[in-house]
């Protein structure tokens, strides 16, 4: 591509990313952030001494997924902090099974043994198999696995019109291994599991699994665009932050650039937006669309979203080998997360528990330490009454249940959820991706960058991409950029 003028809208992992790969090409590129700060839902900020995450998060690849592949194509080094075990998954009331990076690693052998032992998982091994020969022939089941062992996850897009719960229940009646499908899919997808889509979740597991590369940047979530934009800076690249886009500029069926709040008109040939489809398509106007796109983008479901109780600690934590756990509710696989459709709050609760500085001491003061608990919750704003009560619940799970050593420790306790990520990235609702990866609007059926106007794409979790939350907005990075080179 001949030398363009290109605007980017937002920072996050897509924005800051096809904004460093297209000035690393020669581009003009001007980037525009309406926050102080980069990242948007991918950041963190310093607060009396820690740095602290303003989502919840752990990330599956790692090093060696988009995040990597787009450091390494700008020529800079992100730092990752990988340890072992990665995650402690915790039974409500029973205990931890420490998951490794490695299947057959001994950690994870004794702990699963030890789970077994105890009754804490029944997987019903015998049942499973019979059940899932009975539903499915086996060269069918050797296919998938065949498939996805293979050096490079592929994305099995003929899997893409069934559910999570649909294919699981079909091989077996375990409800613990039911359990951690329901879990998984809620974690990795941030919708339940009877909306997500099969093959977004074999392609994350599987993705995860094969680049052992589950953890966490050096500095704090903000590291990643960080990284990107000091690629995006040194090839020329000119960021912005605290400046509002107002109007995306059409002209005869082409973007011409945008407007500011202040009124101020900034030319381009290209506009990329990270704001979203929804939010894209306000900016521009509907008018500058054909009605058939318009009315196709406004029956698009949204992620849900997850809340989070963030504990400034003055002691270390001592309850978890990993540093992060999902903390597994004592209920049905079938009823755990129905209250994000009743508006009720559940007599147990999943929570994603991370502490960034066991990955990182830096993050938090010597001696001291950043714990954040999360759970899932509707995206609505108007929900934020339910999302108080959630985490209401979901701390007295954290300090009574799973560390009660905090117990005078807590220097304070800060909340943010749905009214706090709206406020962030400027969108009516607080979902924690975007777009649901849910049957009907993921792999073939998922929205591309490209849009009806020529010039105007767009990038982020809603374009193109695949894996997990900020590494599918990187992924659609990649993806535009091989569109646009």
């Amino acid at each position: 591509m001949d030398a363009k003028r290109i605007v980017v809208i937002g920072s996050g992992p897509g924005g800051s990313g096809i904004a460093a790969l297209m000035a690393h090409d020669g581009h003009t590129v001007t980037l525009l952030e309406k926050n102080g700060f980069v990242g948007g839902k991918c950041s963190s900020l310093e607060q009396d001494g820690y740095v602290v995450d303003t989502g919840v998060h752990m990330f599956g690849q790692g090093p060696n997924g988009p995040f990597g592949r787009i450091a390494g194509m700008i020529g800079e080094n992100l730092e990752w902090c990988l340890r072992e075990p990665m995650i402690d998954m915790y039974f409500s009331g029973k205990g931890a099974v420490h998951i490794t990076h490695r299947f057959f690693n001994p950690i994870a052998i004794k702990s699963f043994l030890n789970a077994h032992l105890r009754g804490w998982i029944k997987p019903k091994l015998l049942s499973t198999v019979r059940k899932s020969l009975s539903n499915h022939p086996l060269n069918e089941l050797i296919g998938i696995f065949r498939k996805l062992s293979n050096p490079y996850t592929p994305y099995l897009s003929e899997y893409e019109d069934i559910t999570v719960r649909d294919f699981f229940t079909s091989l077996t009646d375990s409800e613990d291994l039911l359990k951690v499908m329901a879990t998984q899919t809620m974690i990795t997808m941030v919708i339940p599991w009877e909306r997500a889509s099969l093959a977004d979740f074999l392609y994350i597991q599987f993705g995860t699994v094969r680049s052992r590369g589950f953890g966490y940047p050096v500095g704090g979530s903000s590291e990643i665009p960080k990284t990107f934009l000091r690629g995006f800076e040194k090839h020329g690249g000119t960021l912005r932050t605290g400046v509002q886009v107002k109007r995306i500029e059409v002209e005869k069926g082409c973007a011409k650039g945008v407007t500011t709040a202040t009124g101020e008109f900034i030319p381009a040939d290209i506009v990329i937006s990270n704001a979203g489809i929804h939010r894209t398509i306000a900016l521009t106007g509907e008018k500058n669309f054909p009605r058939e796109y318009t009315t196709w983008a406004e029956g698009l479901k949204l992620s849900c979203a997850f809340i989070a109780t963030k504990y400034f600690l003055n002691r270390k934590v001592i309850g978890m080998r990993a540093p992060c756990m999902f903390h597994c509710p004592d209920m049905s696989p079938y009823e755990m997360f129905n209250y994000l459709e009743t508006g009720d709050i559940p007599k147990d609760l999943y929570l994603f528990v991370t502490v960034p500085s066991m990955s990182d001491p830096s993050l938090a003061p010597l001696g001291k330490d950043i714990l954040i608990v999360g759970a899932p919750a509707p995206c609505e704003v108007s929900k934020a009454a339910q999302c108080e009560g959630l985490l209401d619940l979901a701390e007295h799970i954290a300090e009574t249940r799973l560390f009660p050593e905090i117990k005078g420790h807590i220097i304070k306790k800060q909340r943010t959820h749905t009214t706090q990520t709206a406020g962030l990235t400027g969108r009516i609702t607080g979902e924690c991706i975007g777009l649901a990866q849910e049957v009907g609007q993921t792999g073939t059926k998922k929205p591309k960058p490209q849009t009806p106007i020529k010039g105007l794409y767009l990038v982020g979790s809603d374009a193109g991409g695949k894996g997990i939350g900020t590494e599918c907005a990187a992924d659609s990075a990649l993806y535009l950029y091989n569109i646009l080179k």
